[in-house]
């Protein structure tokens, strides 16, 4: 592989954005690429792979480069050095690796990894946390939570069928296959940025992995339906559920932030749907004044995020234990308050895109146990990133009284 110190320069550059300022990866990467729009597709998709790889396994990365002393302060060209080693690469003879023996950091990657949470890059705390929570199946979860996520792409059913879609991007050489998890979902075989190809910007398809589009199908929307989706952020979901809708009926897409809302404003154009109207909750009559009015209440929470870590890897270095304690008071309060959105007969879905039973089937199940005549649990779902995807959970329940 012929590689150049300029990309290693460019990864070590990105990750200090993201590990060092703060940065949201996706934002850091975009504003390199928009100040270096000259760079080539190979060599964006490998400063993408590498960033995420250092993102990872930080953890891994940092305690190794400590041990073999290579500075009081990090320097993250050494570091993307290390990860280019312990992944089986020959090191480039360049002068800033010069104090770095491949020998050295492969001792001390052999030995730093007989630690499992050093070894799959969490802080201590999210290892008990998955261990006390997961039992026996944690260390199973957890090596697939740091593997590098698939590639999916949601066709827009509205305007394209799946096998249409997949002909055409076969005809630009962007191979995808059938995803079996997700009857709307293709999977890309190749990792490609697919933003810049003129079938995203027709509205053709969206980019949501396999579990999320799972989310959709079980809460099967039919068309006509009065719909709430009820933490609407960027809306993913909300276009999915719309696409299932055939645009026929009615959602309310809700959210604090009204900047998500003008994101989501954006894809539904470019979509070409026309039922979905996004409502940002200025105050608490936003919510009341919908009490007892929906067929189907879309409660998409918020969460830890960590069935999601393989994807979105940097939530495991900014998550703290106060945050998850947090995160589950305010679950608890939505599912309280944003319930009463849902009609007599109608039904709640409650998901999360976490793997801990605190936030999903327990805080469903303290949900019903205080007010079992309201709402009755008629099926649910946990998908693990064992199976290949993200790690989700969803709850569909009966509102009977």
């Amino acid at each position: 592989m012929t590689i150049s110190i300029k990309n290693f320069e460019a990864v070590a550059h990105i990750s200090v954005a993201v590990m060092v300022d703060g940065q949201h990866s996706d934002k850091a990467f975009e504003a390199f690429f928009r100040k270096n729009h000259f760079l080539s597709e190979t060599d964006k998709a490998f400063i993408v792979e590498w960033v995420n790889y250092i993102i990872r396994n930080w953890r891994l990365l940092s305690e190794i480069y400590n041990r073999a002393e290579l500075g009081k302060h990090t320097d993250f060209m050494k570091i993307a050095g290390i990860a280019w080693i312990i992944t089986g690469n020959t090191l480039p003879v360049w002068p800033v690796f010069k104090r770095i023996k491949s020998e050295t950091i492969q001792s001390l990657h052999d030995e730093l990894t007989k630690n499992r949470a050093i070894e799959h890059s969490v802080p201590d705390w999210i290892d008990k946390l998955g261990a006390a929570e997961l039992g026996e199946r944690w260390p199973h979860i957890l090596k697939a939570l740091n593997r590098e996520p698939a590639q999916v792409l949601r066709v827009n059913t509205l305007k394209i069928t799946k096998e249409q879609l997949k002909s055409q991007l076969d005809q630009k050489d962007v191979t995808t296959e059938l995803c079996t998890n997700a009857p709307d979902g293709l999977v890309i075989k190749k990792k490609l940025n697919v933003f810049h190809l003129p079938e995203f910007k027709e509205g053709l398809f969206e980019m949501q992995d396999a579990s999320s589009q799972m989310t959709g199908q079980f809460a099967n929307p039919q068309p006509g339906m009065r719909v709430i989706d009820a933490c609407a952020g960027n809306g993913g979901k909300t276009l999915h559920l719309a696409a299932l809708m055939q645009n026929k009926g009615r959602i309310i897409a809700l959210d604090l932030y009204p900047s998500k809302l003008e994101t989501l404003k954006k894809r539904v154009r470019r979509a070409g749907i026309s039922i979905i109207e996004p409502r940002p909750i200025e105050s608490t009559k936003v919510i009341k004044r919908l009490y007892d009015s929906a067929d189907l209440v879309l409660l998409d929470v918020p969460c830890s995020g960590l069935g999601v870590l393989k994807r979105n890897p940097e939530i495991k270095w900014r998550l703290q234990p106060s945050d998850f304690e947090n995160l589950l008071k305010t679950q608890e309060d939505l599912l309280n308050r944003y319930s009463r959105m849902t009609k007599s007969g109608g039904r709640l879905v409650y998901c999360t895109c976490s793997i801990m039973p605190s936030e999903n089937m327990l805080q469903v199940r303290k949900f019903l146990e205080r007010q079992p005549e309201k709402f009755e649990l008629t099926e649910e779902l946990s998908i693990s990133p064992e199976d290949g995807f993200d790690g989700f959970y969803m709850a569909s329940l009966k509102r009977i009284g």
